[in-house]
């Protein structure tokens, strides 16, 4: 069963494990959409995406007029979404904001992400991430472009280095949450997702356990 962190007459709030598409599509078996249905007994509505490899705090509405209300407060009118990623190297300025455009199904569109940096030892980095747009992959690729790519990223990572990763610190998937989500509802809703065991194992062997 997907863990809840919020439960209301309008939406749930999953803590969804990295593996699971949010969606139906090529290739996929079984879905969030499925469980929810088969676990919790009604059809959701889709608010917002994560990757299939991306786990953490998903928002499923139970009704089209409340998906239309919370998709409003998750497209930057008002809702906090935050992730934390481990990235190769480490940010200059440890701390700051990326607004360069992301390419989304083939086109470039404005993207903004705030970050932070936990935690580096100059070779990776610990970094928090708010999102002030909702492109598909913008994390991904705005750390790309400012050439700290996230761990385990098969489409805009360092390759060569996430084989080393892969082999050093078994680091075999995308290191990516969706740690924390605040809606500012009445009253506000502020939610926390579980630290995954993937994440957590490679904070570990890094000699970083603590810091998540």
């Amino acid at each position: 069963m997907i863990p809840v962190l919020y439960s209301d007459d309008d939406a749930l709030i999953l803590d969804k494990p990295a593996g699971l598409a949010v969606q139906p599509g090529a290739g996929v078996t079984v879905c969030v959409i499925d469980v929810v249905e088969r676990e919790y007994g009604f059809k959701p509505y889709l608010v917002h995406r994560l990757d299939k490899e991306t786990s953490g705090c998903l928002v499923v509405a139970r009704s089209p007029r409340a998906a239309a209300r919370l998709a409003a407060l998750m497209g930057g009118h008002g809702a906090v979404k935050t992730y934390r990623a481990i990235v190769a190297g480490t940010p200059e300025p440890l701390a700051g904001v990326y607004r360069d455009a992301v390419r989304v199904k083939g086109r470039e569109t404005s993207a903004e992400s705030r970050y932070r940096t936990l935690v580096t030892d100059g070779r990776l980095s610990l970094v928090e991430v708010e999102l002030g747009t909702g492109r598909m992959h913008q994390i991904r690729q705005h750390f790309a472009q400012a050439g700290h790519p996230l761990i385990g990223d098969d489409r805009h990572g360092d390759f060569k280095l996430n084989k080393e990763l892969a082999r050093e610190l078994g680091a075999k998937r995308l290191l990516l949450y969706a740690c924390r989500l605040y809606l500012p509802l009445d009253p506000p809703i502020d939610v926390k997702a579980s630290l995954p065991p993937r994440f957590a194992a490679f904070l570990e062997r890094w000699g970083h356990g603590g810091e998540a």
